[in-house]
């Protein structure tokens, strides 16, 4: 399937609103309108693949955005002599690397084992919190909370990922 940039799609819906005379983009009529133009660039992405093959895609992903936002429980233990410490931590199902978004990226299922996943989920969280530092610190500290300790664990996280958070 190819990968359209924004110039390309806006050149296509153009062509298409020219070629039918239309001044409104209906994604209904569009797509109609490029069953029956086997030659045109965007064909293919949208008839290269039998529909059941289209089918389990779409179901695909139904099933990430049914997925979204929930939490993975992880048991994570470990034994001294004749002592055990068990330690219960969530984590997403799912999370986007920013690495591959430009290229298309998309969801993955996080693995709370693998150090990449970790790393990435870790930086992440800090420009998260790095974030929601610039837009409500002044607030925060009008209302007498010390957002000294937020710092502190931005910079605990860039010093265990070894990057910045932006």
């Amino acid at each position: 399937m190819a990968k359209f940039t924004k110039a390309d799609r806006q050149r296509i819906i153009d062509g298409y609103l020219g070629a039918t005379g239309r001044n409104q983009f209906v994604p209904g009529e569009f797509v109609d309108w490029l069953s029956g133009q086997p030659d045109h660039e965007a064909y293919g992405w949208f008839f290269g693949k039998d529909d059941a093959e289209a089918a389990r895609e779409y179901r695909i992903d139904l099933a990430r955005q049914m997925a979204s936002g929930l939490r993975i429980v992880s048991q994570v233990s470990s034994a001294r002599s004749t002592r055990m410490k068990v330690a219960t931590r969530e984590f997403p199902a799912l999370i986007s690397p920013v690495a591959g978004r430009k290229g298309g990226g998309g969801y993955t299922s996080f693995d709370p084992h693998d150090t990449g996943d970790r790393s990435e989920l870790l930086r992440q969280g800090a420009v998260s919190l790095r974030s929601w530092l610039n837009r409500y610190r002044g607030a925060a500290e009008m209302a007498g909370v010390n957002v000294s300790q937020i710092e502190t664990i931005i910079a605990k996280i860039e010093k265990t990922t070894g990057q910045k958070a932006a």
